[in-house]
């Protein structure tokens, strides 16, 4: 069989395992404590989330989830990751947070993990051990370092029947919550803005403009066809075209606002609220398993964050959807079919 049409067959086999959004979501072993690793200690995150879920006065609706042990290693050619390593190390030990040596000793010692590793490449190669072990995994931002790594972790978790998210915790905040609920109807106009700081190994959203893009996302929901990119003064400035000629912006910025035009009124988003709202979400989906929004919508995240670069690449036409989509399928299929097999 030719290269071509294996990779046609790949492709198609990744589509259907990724078509559903229903993952098996059975709760973990009655427990009072579920005992929570963590892989890559080269984010701040990890001492927030950790400070959160640690705290022995913490309410219910983050109690009962302890990180236990640690698993250090994170981005090997990153500078930004590795010189913050050996500090987080020694301050998650000050906890008495086990430091490990590899994720499968970490596997053995925990229920669920929180995937913190701050580069979006190695994620997809350090999820399958989680998914083959079934432990309940969160990929913190970004979900990946590519469109097609990001199809690739979702089509896993399908494999495995073991549901996965992954999310900035710009997605709770509360006025933009708020919007997605409906507060201001059916939302016409979305615009965010947050910081969009760069990182050469990863397309140009991926590492921090994410966060704004989130919660562009969260507002508009699924649906968006087309991607502009334009700068503006220096700054990115991303527009996609909607279904139903509804239109989001995100622009590079400081700090982290928006606002949003709906059918029933207009009023601010994308503000951030903290860790917390987050680890709520987590900490519920350990319990039950039930992620809280659909993979469709994360892919679609990344396909606009992808699409940006690419139309940075065409002088700042429009690119579809789709188009990148199609792309990154066949891809997706290939590097999912060499990683799990080269572990297993």
């Amino acid at each position: 069989m030719n290269t071509s049409i294996t990779k046609t067959l790949l492709a198609g086999m990744l589509l259907c395992a990724i078509s559903s959004t229903a993952f098996a979501a059975e709760p973990l072993r009655q427990t009072n404590q579920l005992r929570v690793g963590i892989i890559g200690l080269d984010t701040s995150h990890v001492m927030a989330f950790t400070n959160i879920l640690n705290d022995e006065s913490a309410k219910p609706d983050v109690a009962g989830c302890r990180v236990v042990a640690a698993y250090p290693k994170g981005s090997p050619d990153i500078v930004s990751s590795t010189s913050r390593v050996p500090k987080y190390t020694a301050a998650m030990q000050e906890k008495g947070v086990e430091i490990v040596d590899s994720i499968d000793e970490l596997l053995e010692k925990v229920d669920c993990v929180l995937l913190e590793t701050n580069d979006g490449r190695p994620h997809l190669e350090q999820l399958l051990p989680c998914l083959r072990a079934g432990k309940r995994t969160f990929i913190d931002k970004p979900v990946s370092g590519s469109l097609a790594d990001c199809i690739a972790i979702f089509a896993a978790a399908k494999k495995y029947d073991l549901p996965v998210f992954s999310s900035s915790s710009l997605r709770y905040g509360t006025l933009t919550q708020a919007a997605r609920s409906g507060t201001l109807g059916t939302i016409t106009h979305c615009e965010t803005q947050s910081p969009a700081s760069l990182e050469k190994t990863h397309p140009d959203l991926f590492w921090y403009g994410i966060h704004g893009v989130e919660a562009l996302f969260t507002v508009m929901g699924t649906g968006c066809q087309s991607v502009r990119r334009t700068d503006e003064d220096g700054k990115i400035v991303v527009t996609g075209k909607w279904q139903g000629d509804r239109t989001g912006v995100f622009r590079e910025g400081k700090g982290y606002s928006g606002h949003a035009k709906g059918s029933e009124g207009e009023g601010p988003v994308g503000k951030y609220d903290g860790y917390r709202p987050l680890l709520v979400e987590v900490v519920k989906y350990f319990r039950t398993g039930e992620v809280p929004f659909s993979h469709e919508e994360t892919i679609e995240i990344c396909a606009f964050m992808e699409a940006a670069d690419e139309s940075k690449r065409r002088d700042g036409a429009e690119v579809q959807i789709a188009e990148v989509l199609k792309a990154a399928r066949a891809g997706a299929a290939v590097r999912l079919q060499q990683l799990d097999g080269e572990q297993r």
